[in-house]
């Protein structure tokens, strides 16, 4: 695209927009020219970039958290850290080359196979039955448990021996398991919450508990508002599960600025704002990657109607020219606003706000700006036997609800609600006032600092005046000389430009904390 192209698209600004814009451009190609052949940035603009980046404020990065098991426990642990528990042991897994047996009792096939590995085995004499084998390169442990699993028998491992369990005895054992549970000493751990919600936290972590005693967990996680912490009454494995878990969960949320631009204009300048502000991408200047906006058509997308995105998702340009675009990527927040504030000088517009706030990830913001009317409303209350009149308060706002998601580091998809309410003068009374409601909802994804257009919010005003010669125009049929009438008809046009921006980690030093 040639610069000529890019700089017809300027035709709605004024002169100090103009001006503004060249101004940045030379000193954009000066820094350009000079970064090529020395290769090092402009300090002037490293600074510039950085304090604006700073300005935007940061979010809360997460704090190691360091958490200890009592003494007790440790000293519990520690004494079995040394024992392997008797479900982790494995069986043998040496290979069985050739094994045939015809007709052999259960018994004695277990024994000879314990004797193929030197291992201890105890069996009972409830273990009966007899069968027919023959194994060929074969694991000893799949054969093992394949000859038990075809019988109904089960095993358990008692020191370093393999004890053979009837059905019976293994559901002995498990009750057994069950009771050594019920016994097993619980300990007590504050954990101090730092960005999670208590509430919340509590009910997701109640699910990690376990040994049930009659269908309710062994043990307790209850919430310290006063200190905003978990208090863990649980078994040792329990709680060394469930710290990790918190450590996953309690993190700072990311945060989001959400700036606008509500402004009031006609109908031509809204349409010829739009246009200016569509665009494509590019990546220019020795490899940064940048945004750029150009004039064109946006690309189509599943707000159409309702929001033109600048600079619009389209075809990524490769180029190493100055573009009019990398000012704008850089310096459009800058040029937008000395735009706007030209229109308005010129009265081709009217900024009726410029809001900002800052919200968490997946956290509604709400912003209102406008008015409130008071009506007289005649309502029920009666004072000897009259209606008494009451005063009663209406509102006729700009509203925008602003709900955004973090995608990723680069990416946002946001919500947004837009409401205007306009007192219609024509059809309202002192008695009963007339709303007229506007709504706009859609969602977009945008890239960090991308702005959005919100349109469609118009209003039509229409007038009638009469002027003329005093007396004369009073004058029947020929007072129509002397006096002229005059209907006007003017469309108004709400524009919210809003542009969000991830609010980048600060990582505190240790010192600092």
């Amino acid at each position: 695209m040639s610069k000529r192209h890019c700089f017809k698209s300027i035709t709605l600004s004024n002169k100090i927009a103009i001006e503004f814009v060249f101004f940045i451009l030379i000193i954009a190609l000066f820094s350009g020219c000079a970064s090529k052949k020395g290769g090092k940035n402009d300090p002037f603009f490293d600074e510039w970039k950085t304090k604006a980046e700073q300005s935007k404020g940061f979010s809360p990065s997460a704090r190691k958290r360091v958490v200890d098991l009592p003494e007790k426990a440790m000293e519990e642990k520690a004494k079995q850290e040394g024992e392997v528990p008797e479900s982790q042991k494995s069986l043998p897994s040496n290979k069985i080359s050739n094994l045939k047996m015809s007709n052999i009792e259960l018994p004695v096939l277990l024994r000879s196979l314990a004797k193929l590995v030197n291992q201890n085995i105890i069996i009972n004499d409830k273990v009966t039955g007899k069968l027919s084998i023959n194994i060929e390169d074969a694991p000893w442990d799949q054969v093992f448990e394949g000859i038990l699993n075809s019988h109904g028998l089960a095993y358990a491992w008692e020191g370093d021996m393999i004890r053979i369990l009837t059905v019976e005895e293994g559901i002995a054992l498990e009750t057994q398991k069950r009771e050594m549970e019920r016994v097993e000493p619980l300990l007590t751990k504050v954990v101090q919450i730092s960005f999670a919600d208590s509430e919340d936290l509590k009910k997701n972590l109640e699910t990690f508990l376990t040994g049930k005693i009659d269908g309710k967990p062994h043990g307790s996680v209850m919430v310290d508002k006063h200190t905003n912490a978990l208090i863990l009454h649980a078994t040792r494995n329990d709680i060394e599960r469930i710290l990790p878990l918190i450590e996953e969960l309690d993190r700072p949320t990311r945060q989001i600025l959400i700036e606008a631009n509500i402004v009031e204009t006609n109908k031509d300048t809204a349409r010829a704002l739009g246009i200016q502000w569509g665009g494509v991408y590019a990546e220019v200047m020795g490899g940064d990657k940048t945004e750029w906006v150009t004039a064109g058509s946006t690309t189509p997308d599943p707000t159409s109607g309702l929001a033109v995105n600048f600079p619009a998702s389209g075809t990524s340009i490769t180029g190493t020219a100055m573009t009019l675009g990398y000012v704008i990527e850089n310096l459009g927040k800058h040029v937008l606003a000395v735009q706007l504030s030209a229109l308005e000088t010129e009265g081709k517009l009217n900024i009726l706000s410029s809001p900002s706030i800052t919200t968490l990830d997946n956290q509604e913001a709400f912003i209102e700006s406008g008015r409130e009317i008071t009506f007289i409303n005649s309502g029920d209350t009666t004072v000897l036997g009259g209606q008494v009149a009451l005063p009663e308060p209406i509102k006729a706002v700009l509203s925008l609800t602003v709900t955004p998601h973090v995608i990723d580091d680069k990416t946002i998809k946001i919500a947004i609600e837009t409401t205007k309410d306009e007192l219609d003068s024509a059809s309202s009374t002192i008695y009963k006032q007339v709303i007229i409601k506007k709504t706009a909802t859609t969602t977009v994804v945008l890239f960090d600092g991308q702005t959005t257009v919100i349109g469609g919010l118009s209003k039509e005003t229409t007038g009638e005046s009469e002027s003329g010669v005093p007396w004369l125009r009073k004058i029947p049929l020929l007072g129509y000389l002397f006096k002229g009438e005059y209907k006007s008809r003017e469309m108004e046009e709400i524009l919210i430009f809003i542009t969000p921006h991830i609010l980048k980690e600060k990582v505190m030093d240790e010192s600092q904390e």
